[in-house]
């Protein structure tokens, strides 16, 4: 697989938390390969609740640009969250998120569809892209 990089797009606070009261943040952005987009991601965690609520990340994978729909696009879910062992990244089922609804991606993957095959070295290659290029996400790390 080629290099990563991560360009950057918005950055949204809202809020407030129904369960806690605080402020969330949603940042999303595009993982590129050389001049390729191959996915865009949607971080979303509640401010200064990263240790009680994790963190969710959308993945849109699949191909971009001049003449591709949402039919050449795939929704996949990791979820972050810290543990008395430490950070980890465990891929939900994307049905039911926001990211998931069709309009970006045709068809939201379940956890089987990922995890176990050749799809999931690809999924979490793209998470240490973005945990390692968009500072934006810094409060993730603890």
């Amino acid at each position: 697989m080629q290099e990563l990089t991560i360009e950057t797009g918005a950055s949204n606070d809202y809020g407030p938390c129904p369960c806690c009261g605080d402020m969330s943040r949603s940042v999303c952005g595009y993982v590129n390969a050389g001049n390729d987009t191959h996915a865009v991601y949607f971080v979303h965690w509640t401010l200064g609740q990263v240790y009680r609520h994790g963190a969710h990340f959308d993945i849109i994978l699949g191909r971009w640009g001049d003449g591709t729909t949402a039919a050449n696009r795939r929704a996949v879910s990791p979820e972050y969250r810290i543990t008395e062992k430490g950070p980890f990244l465990m891929v939900i089922d994307a049905h039911g998120r926001d990211h998931a609804d069709g309009t970006l991606a045709k068809r939201a993957l379940r956890r089987d569809d990922v995890i176990g095959k050749p799809l999931a070295k690809k999924v979490f290659a793209i998470c240490d892209a973005i945990f390692l290029h968009d500072d934006r996400i810094a409060e993730l790390h603890g």
